[in-house]
Order: structure tokens, then C-alpha cells, then sequence
């Protein structure tokens, strides 16, 4: 007999994470004979969707159980999450939630790509990981829904718009209210930043006041990031953290642009020289994107104005 206990690892009673590139979480519930379960993401390919299965399979015959993938609840569109969707839901008949402004994503996956692109991609990123097969939606997630289980527990949903336009982190409460936070891209752990200093996002000042909201969660025994090591108990380091290195990317933006107006490009290579980050094709991609989100924001709040002079396109420090 396997031994399962590190490929699907308990959190609270019925509360379950099945590590890996992609954090996966499982929450189960005995119903008519069965086991129903609620999966949280999927991981980024259709082989992420034959491992979770399998995991599955040898978990619960090693418990005497029959289950049923009840619905995987995507935390957002984003391929690393939702790329596994399509086969599972193939597999399984399972229902697949999400919140309304990331359907497209999963539904229509080339709307990812031409979103961090800025119109239609090159084919260099229109690659399997941007351009998973699609999946069919059976259910909006709504902030105020709670999905009652037995003995007093619920699942219940955050959002945390930032990272993507309408994060939504998955909680789980048991009777005695102890919680299991499966927050998805709404949070980064140590080790992520560290590879990624400045990762992806759509605002970075509303995932600040999705951290806020993250703060403020009671009784939360687990916190599960999308990627990375779990967080037991005390999220406010990794909340200090996220914080800080959105306000150094900030601070870096109106530092150099206090030296002379920059073009967009001309920002992209002064802040990967700083950081010392060697920019290949995707990265590149990524990060211009972020950068522009930083930008528009800074702009919105004042901070920045915007000169367009022969013919381009220039940030400044009124």
C-alpha cells in the first residue's frame, strides 16, 4: 500500500492540499453513500489532472470510500490553476465555479494571452500554458454565497481582486469556526518573491487592500497560497512582505522617473537592471504588463502624469 499521507496532506478534518507547482485543495463531505468533493484549482495541465485524480482514486479506496468530484472552485482564470479543468471536467461530468470577471479566461483561454499582451499575442505565448484546452462554467461565485455542509461547516468566499481582476480566496469552517484559507494568487509566500520579486498583477494597490481583507480573517488555522510553503496561523509577516515589495516597486517607479521622463520600455530595462533580472521572451511579457499596471495606477492617484512628444509615449514627475 502506498503511503498517500505526503501527496495529500490534512489540514483540519475534511480540509485537505494536495501540494505541487499548483497548491490544490480538497474539501470533502459524506453525502447518499458517498463522498462529494470540492476541489480548489487544478493545476496548469491535463497530466496536473490525471495526478490529482489518482491521488484521489488511492486516497479514498485506501479509506473504503467511493467519491465524486462534486466541483472544482477556481480561485481565478489564470492557466497554472484552471489548465487541468477541461480533463477533469471531461472525466468526471464535475461542475466548474468561478467569479464572473474571470469566466472569459477559462471559457475562451485566448482572451489570457491577448490580455497580458495588450492585443492579439505572437506565438510565442500562445503556448499550451496561455492557451489551455477550455472549460465550461456551471456556476458564478458570488461573495456572499456559503455552501453549508454537515456538522455545522461551510465554505465560504473572499475577494481579492489584484493579482487578477476578481481573486477569490476559498474558505473553509469547520464548527468550531477554525478556518482553512485557500487564497490562490491573493497572497505570496517568501520563497515566490524571492523568484519573482515582482510578480504578476493586474492593480497592485487593490492586492493591498485584498491583503487588508486577508488580515483581518478569524481563527484562520491554514492559509494555502496557489504556490509555495502553507502558512500556519500568523499571515501577517507574509502580508508585511507582499506589502513592502509592492511599495519598493512603487518607490522605484517614481525614483527613477524623478530623474527625467521615461518611456515604458526605457522603465522595463532600468527595473530588471536594478533588480538584476535577465529577461527572456515570457518574463518580459509578464513584467511589462505589471509595469503598466503599476503605471496607470501611480497615474490615477496623481503621482505620475503622461506626455505624448514626436510620436511617443512618455511617463513624468509633474
Amino acid at each position: 500500500m502506498s503511503d498517500i499521507s505526503t501527496k495529500i496532506i490534512e489540514l483540519l478534518p475534511t480540509a485537505y492540499v494536495i501540494p505541487g507547482l499548483t497548491n490544490v485543495g480538497i474539501i470533502t463531505e459524506k453525502r447518499c453513500g458517498k463522498t462529494d468533493v470540492y476541489m480548489i484549482d487544478s493545476g496548469t495541465t491535463e497530466i496536473d489532472g490525471e495526478y490529482i485524480l489518482s491521488i484521489l482514486d488511492t486516497f479514498f479506496e485506501q479509506r473504503g470510500e467511493k467519491y465524486k468530484i462534486k466541483a472544482i472552485i477556481n480561485t481565478h482564470g489564470h492557466t497554472d490553476h484552471t489548465g487541468a479543468n477541461h480533463y477533469i471536467q471531461k472525466t468526471t461530468e464535475c461542475d466548474i465555479w468561478i467569479a464572473n470577471l474571470e469566466r472569459p479566461y477559462i471559457e475562451n483561454p485566448v482572451l489570457q494571452a491577448t490580455d497580458i499582451w495588450g492585443g492579439t499575442p505572437p506565438h510565442e505565448i500562445q503556448t499550451a500554458y496561455f492557451k489551455p484546452q477550455p472549460s465550461k462554467v456551471t456556476k458564478i461565485i458570488e461573495e456572499e454565497d456559503c455552501i453549508k455542509l454537515s456538522g455545522g461547516r461551510f465554505i465560504s468566499f473572499v475577494m481579492l481582486p489584484g493579482h487578477s481582476f476578481e481573486m477569490t480566496a476559498v474558505v473553509y469552517s469547520d464548527k468550531a469556526g477554525k478556518k482553512v484559507v485557500f487564497a490562490g494568487d491573493g497572497i505570496f509566500t517568501r520563497d515566490e518573491l524571492s523568484k519573482h520579486w515582482i510578480p504578476y498583477m493586474a492593480h497592485p494597490f487593490k492586492f493591498m487592500e485584498s491583503l487588508d481583507k486577508l488580515s483581518k480573517l478569524e481563527n484562520v488555522e491554514w492559509c494555502i497560497p496557489g504556490h509555495g510553503d502553507f502558512i500556519n496561523r500568523n499571515l501577517n509577516e507574509t502580508i508585511e512582505m507582499d506589502t513592502l515589495a509592492i511599495l519598493e516597486t512603487k518607490q522605484l517607479l517614481l525614483n527613477l522617473l524623478s530623474k527625467g521622463r521615461k518611456t515604458s520600455g526605457e522603465l522595463l530595462k532600468d527595473v530588471a537592471d536594478i533588480n538584476e533580472i535577465k529577461l527572456g521572451f515570457g518574463q518580459s511579457v509578464l513584467i511589462r504588463s505589471t509595469l503598466k499596471s503599476y503605471l496607470a495606477a501611480l497615474h490615477d492617484q496623481g503621482l505620475i502624469k503622461v506626455i505624448i512628444e514626436d510620436n511617443t509615449f512618455y511617463w513624468y514627475i509633474a
